[in-house]
């Protein structure tokens, strides 16, 4: 057993073939019905082709390569099953100029099963003379009957020669003699050519079909995860790792649409295949198809025992592949703590541990598909060989003809190859059913953040009132604790308070990034639950202490999405906040691209961004949190310049552990372990000398 080195496992895989699943995928297939009954159609006509095939490869040998008439020779009297017998096939004797001579056709005879053929020889009425039966209609053959007189004979229309004594004549003789035959063989090598071509333009047809349902239905699936994912509530985002969710919305629905476009329709196909099969099997010959089933519960039992041990097998590589995603996106994300504190040897040594894991599940797999694709060849080799050792000497005995030997073996042939690609389809059928399992399970997360029937609209003006608010993460350990108090329209309010108090917890609750688990927070008198989520977000301002940058140019993150964008209004929201003179000095200015994250600017230079962010949406709200944190002193100078601008006629609620910068406040709300313990402005709560005083001291030097 290998550590799985605090790695979350992709989760337990459900079952191979889950209809459940297939019903809701269904759902998002409805809109290309005519597509998928298109490429379905084209299915069931290219797999009756395929059978046609071997059918006429078989009519081919059997009337016209080798056609062959039995000779009857009737010189006594006949017992009454013989009597019976011959009644039978009356209409087909064909009389010689011999009496009691007659000729049956190839096809009468191949009509006949092996007991009557059996009873015919042992009476001595079926001698073993075998003779090439036409009727006369070309120059050429007339012209053959009168060059080898004695080699033909004559019955009626007929006219008839022993294939002994066909090698008697030339070689062009023979093609003119079996002109008819010739051209026939050509008329069905043509036919197959034409079903070829027509199977290649339905093939296309098809596939084409099928993709662009596939991809469509590709399209609509991932939209809709997309869309699912930003209206989830923050929390699933605290305990779901970016990466599986990136999976979900890429490598899991691909997974999803090659089972799709690959093994669904051609599993149909195959099924198809298989029945017609063994129905022409069947009807062809049934003792030789017995013979030629009687590997298949050999097969049946190779397959359970193969995809028991597959799964196993496929579940430990997702579980090895998860444990090595995890840990290269941990060590290369963190590369520069890694080489700081010299951790590449250690970090070498445990990736090399997951990587050996890696391989020995990979070789586990290998084994079971070692043995199972040899054994399937081998089943069908085998099922060849009795064929051919069964067949031929029914052949021999004249039981059956060359023509439904050959058929049975290019039927055998095609039974076996859908068998052989089972290991493939399982691969694939298994890894879209684990896929599919996790992006119903995304459906299945719970939008808490929802707005109400009939939610509340408007512009607000910006009173705010937190009654008896409690809150927790877990459900068990509260971070807020009965927290009231109310901010009036146009007030700035500063939250201070230790690391962990539950400061941001507010802001987040006034965001509803997350729901209070008692109290409520009122905005104009209206419970935020009441309100419209993204009517009221869009008249919140948020500055974060971590300045989130998208990336493109600098103003496109100003306006962030503002289609109707204003140079002019993007230009004075950053001259307001002084991050125009940074801007200006930069090669493309407003057009510079920003990176990744915002990666090309410094950390002061992301917050002077954001807070043009925040004034050019204009909000009537304004959250700062910790938003000065990363600035140097003289950057922090020209931002209080803007924000008196900022905050002027604005509510603001503002977290700062710099208590320099909130002195400003309206009113100072001091937050420890969760509660409320102090509030007023800073000479009040100085005065008092209490928490907020000894922060103060704390902060600033300062002895009592």
């Amino acid at each position: 057993m290998y550590a799985d080195f605090g790695y979350m496992e992709e989760g337990k895989l459900g079952k191979p073939y889950d209809l459940r699943l297939m019903v809701r995928l269904g759902t998002f297939l409805r809109r290309y019905w005519f597509l998928m009954s298109l490429s379905l159609f084209f299915v069931l006509v290219m797999a009756g082709l395929d059978l046609v095939i071997p059918y006429l490869t078989k009519e081919a040998i059997d009337r016209y390569i080798v056609p062959s008439a039995r000779e009857i020779i009737l010189q006594r009297e006949q017992s009454p099953e013989e009597r019976q017998l011959l009644q039978r096939f009356k209409n087909d004797l064909i009389p010689t100029q011999t009496e009691g001579r007659f000729l049956l056709p190839r096809d009468a005879f191949n009509s006949m099963d092996r007991r009557e053929a059996a009873l015919l020889e042992k009476s001595g009425m079926l001698s073993g003379n075998r003779y090439y039966l036409f009727v006369p209609q070309r120059p050429e053959e007339e012209a053959l009957l009168i060059k080898y007189p004695s080699s033909f004979e004559k019955s009626d229309a007929y006219c008839f020669i022993s294939l002994d004594r066909m090698k008697d004549l030339t070689r062009e003789d023979r093609i003119n003699l079996r002109g008819r035959d010739i051209e026939e063989v050509l008329h069905l090598a043509l036919i197959i050519v034409f079903i070829l071509f027509v199977h290649f333009g339905l093939n296309f047809v098809q596939v084409y079909a099928m993709e662009v349902a596939g991809q469509k239905m590709m399209h609509d699936l991932r939209m809709k995860v997309f869309i699912h994912l930003q209206n989830l509530p923050v929390s699933f985002f605290d305990r779901t790792p970016v990466g599986r969710l990136v999976t979900r919305l890429t490598n899991d629905i691909q997974n999803v649409h090659e089972m799709f476009t690959s093994v669904l329709i051609n599993l149909f196909k195959d099924v198809i295949l298989l029945i017609g099969i063994i129905a022409i099997l069947l009807h062809l010959h049934v003792e030789m198809a017995l013979i030629s089933f009687a590997v298949l519960p050999l097969i049946f039992i190779t397959t359970v025992f193969f995809s028991r041990k597959a799964r196993d097998a496929f579940r430990d590589i997702r579980f090895k592949v998860a444990q090595m995603n995890s840990f290269l996106q941990e060590n290369l994300t963190g590369i520069r703590v890694v080489q700081l504190f010299r951790r590449e040897k250690e970090n070498a040594a445990r990736f090399e541990k997951i990587n050996q894991a890696h391989y020995l599940a990979n070789m586990r797999q290998i084994t079971v598909y070692a043995f199972f694709v040899p054994f399937v060849e081998i089943l069908s080799t085998g099922a060849t060989g009795l064929l051919i050792w069964y067949g031929g000497g029914k052949v021999i005995q004249e039981a059956i003809s060359l023509g439904v030997l050959v058929a049975f073996l290019s039927y055998i042939r095609m039974f076996f190859q859908p068998i052989r690609d089972l290991s493939e389809k399982y691969n694939i059928m298994q890894s879209a059913m684990a896929s599919l399992e996790r992006i119903f399970g995304l459906f299945d997360q719970e939008v808490k953040t929802v707005s109400p029937p009939s939610p509340v609209r408007g512009e607000i003006k910006g009173n705010i009132e937190f009654q008896r608010v409690s809150f927790s993460y877990n459900g068990e350990d509260r971070v807020l604790k009965e927290v009231s108090f109310s901010v009036r329209e146009g007030e700035t309010i500063a939250i201070v308070g230790a690391t962990g108090a539950g400061k941001t917890s507010l802001l987040y609750l006034l965001e509803r990034f997350y729901e209070p688990e008692e109290g409520k927070i009122l905005v104009d008198g209206v419970d935020l639950r009441e309100r419209d989520v993204t009517d009221l977000r869009s008249q919140i301002g948020l500055v974060m202490q971590d300045t989130f940058l998208f990336a493109g140019d600098i103003e496109d993150n100003i306006r962030l999405g503002d289609q109707k964008a204003d140079g002019t209004r993007v230009r004075e929201a950053a001259r307001v906040v002084n991050a125009d003179q940074f801007i200006q000095r930069l090669a493309h200015q407003y057009q510079t691209r920003v990176g990744e994250g915002g990666e090309v600017l410094s950390a002061g230079q992301r917050q002077l961004l954001a807070f043009a962010r925040a004034l050019y949406a204009n909000p009537k709200i304004l959250v700062l949190d910790e938003a000065t944190s990363h600035v140097d002193p003289e950057t922090e100078r020209f931002i209080q310049e803007g924000l008196t601008r900022l905050l002027k006629g604005r509510t603001a609620l503002v977290i700062a552990h710099r208590l320099s910068t909130i002195q400003h406040a309206n009113r100072i709300v001091l937050l420890h372990k969760g509660r409320i313990r102090e509030t007023g402005t800073h000479s009040e709560l100085m005065a008092k000398k209490g928490l907020y005083y000894r922060l103060y001291q704390l902060q600033f030097g300062v002895r009592s």
